[in-house]
């Protein structure tokens, strides 16, 4: 759960894998293993990716939230903190805004985070050939996309350097 966490919020900001690991001073491969859920993070690690990231470190913990009830009480606490504010659409919905600047642009930014994952999920979805899709995820987890790169190896024979596209 904190790999996908460490992704999520990895990805809003717009960082690649490799950046994280420089802004954190962590190991690339030690940043892919957190988000694979291959290995969790001690406290310090975790420490550095939210400091990287620009986060408290709390937001890596779980809030067992499973009823109305601890929806509710959360809401309490973020209205006492950040103040809410609540008005009704006229097709009879809540909307809740933030009368907070930082709070308005950060969810404004989560909105536009969320439409684009939903429409790459959606064409990583659509690969039928199953390599190639969990390659995609692969590549995009790593802040990068099938056919973006070329893969440059150099020849044994007379030192010749072959490339490959990668789509």
């Amino acid at each position: 759960m904190v790999g996908k966490k460490i992704r999520t919020f990895r990805e809003f900001r717009g960082y690649s894998q490799i950046q994280l690991a420089e802004l954190s001073g962590i190991n690339v491969g030690t940043i892919r293993k957190y988000e694979l859920g291959i290995r969790n993070p001690k406290t310090d690690q975790l420490e550095k990716i939210a400091t990287a990231l620009g986060l408290n470190v709390s937001v890596f913990l779980n809030f067992n939230i499973e009823t109305d009830g601890d929806v509710l009480s959360l809401l309490f606490s973020i209205d006492d903190s950040v103040n809410l504010s609540l008005a009704e659409t006229p097709d009879q919905k809540i909307s809740l805004t933030f009368d907070n600047p930082t709070m308005q642009d950060f969810f404004k930014k989560w909105c536009q985070f969320k439409n684009v994952y939903k429409k790459e999920k959606a064409e990583i979805l659509a690969i039928e050939d199953e390599t190639k899709r969990q390659e995609e995820w692969k590549l995009r987890a790593m802040g990068t996309t099938i056919g973006c790169h070329t893969v440059v190896k150099k020849g044994t024979e007379d030192n010749i350097i072959k490339t490959y596209d990668l789509t």
